[in-house]
């Protein structure tokens, strides 16, 4: 690797007047100048003085102009994000242009105020000078936005704009507005419920893991709008994190979330939730998957129950000598209580000795 030390004791041909002469020539057929006067401090303070002249022009005019805020009303169970450079400058220290609409709320409402200024670079001119033209985004069309994204594009159906600041459930109107919105919500939020129920009765099993946070959100929602009237199954058999459990590898059908061994073909989930129900045996296969502080577990596990087996035998053991024993004595005793009639018999009726 070179150090600049290398590089200071390299020979360096200087071009003659013949090479400066063509170098200059083609940089004035491709730039329309030398690369030192396209280049120069000159010329690129005039192009950035005609940018800021057009900027002050153009706020000027929107400043007569004087553009009112617009409102942007979320009622749907996700944030609404427009990508882009503009919309970036709208959002919320978390990222967040328009919050999602939680259960039970009625609305999010965001307001977008004041003009916002793009740059459209539209090449250099004659005069060899970079021309960049400030393009004016008045709130109307940045709220429109939301308006493209999620009605014309998604089509979810509650998300509406208008102009003012005013809250959505002030004015007659904006009420109307307000719960036409929440009929077409409504209305795609049961699509997706739909979607999640094909989903879940997928007989391999395997359509359940395109059951979302959204479909859950979804269905919670129409609950609380008393739409549906109990829960879904797959609402009740996702996890915290809003999705459903994995379909079991081995036949791809989707138990229990607890479940520590599938009731269909008997495939270990949990195997040391299964070694402790007393479901496997020590030495199961599926304790190949355990871990180390789970050996450890599965070890004091069997520790313990070979030595309750152990005294459990020891226990078995001395009561079956216990039994035995007195089994004994009860023979002697009932020996005992016959003496010596007992060697008698009896002929003809008669007692005789043998």
């Amino acid at each position: 690797m070179s150090t600049l030390q290398d590089l200071e004791k390299l020979a360096v041909a200087l071009p003659n007047d013949q090479q400066w002469s063509a170098a200059a020539a083609k940089q004035q057929r491709e730039m329309g100048g030398t690369f030192d006067k396209v280049f120069s401090p000159e010329g690129y303070g005039e192009g950035v003085r005609r940018m800021h002249q057009k900027r002050n022009e153009t706020a000027a005019l929107m400043a007569r102009l004087s553009p009112k805020p617009w409102s942007v009303v979320n009622l749907m169970p996700f944030p609404l994000n427009v990508n882009g450079v503009l919309h970036s400058h709208l959002a919320n220290p978390n990222g967040v242009q328009v919050p999602e609409c939680p259960v039970g709320q009625d609305f999010q409402h965001k307001v977008i105020k004041g003009v916002l200024y793009s740059i459209k670079d539209e090449g250099a001119g004659m005069d060899n000078l970079d021309n960049y033209t400030p393009v004016a985004w008045d709130p109307s069309i940045l709220a429109q936005d939301y308006v493209i994204e999620f009605l014309t594009k998604m089509g979810c159906g509650g998300v509406f704009i208008y102009e003012g600041d005013q809250k959505p459930d002030s004015l007659p109107e904006l009420k109307s507005r307000l719960e036409v919105a929440r009929q077409a919500r409504n209305r795609w939020l049961l699509r997706k419920v739909q979607e999640a129920e094909a989903d879940w009765a997928d007989s391999s099993g395997r359509g359940r893991k395109n059951i979302t946070e959204l479909h859950r959100k979804a269905a919670e929602i129409l609950l609380h709008e008393k739409i549906l009237k109990q829960q879904p199954a797959w609402l009740l058999a996702t996890n915290e994190a809003g999705k459903a459990p994995d379909p079991c590898p081995g036949c791809g059908e989707v138990s229990d979330k607890n479940a520590a061994i599938c009731k269909n073909c008997r495939y270990v989930y949990q195997p040391l939730k299964a070694y402790e129900a007393a479901l496997i045996e020590y030495g199961h296969v599926s304790m190949d998957r355990l871990s180390e502080t789970d050996w450890a577990d599965v070890n004091k596990i069997k520790g313990e129950r070979d030595e309750a087996k152990r005294k459990g035998q020891i226990e078995h053991k001395a009561k079956a000598v216990a039994e035995e024993s007195q089994d004994s004595k009860t023979d002697d005793v009932h020996s005992s209580a016959h003496g010596p009639a007992a060697n008698h018999v009896h002929v003809n009726g008669k007692a005789a000795l043998p």
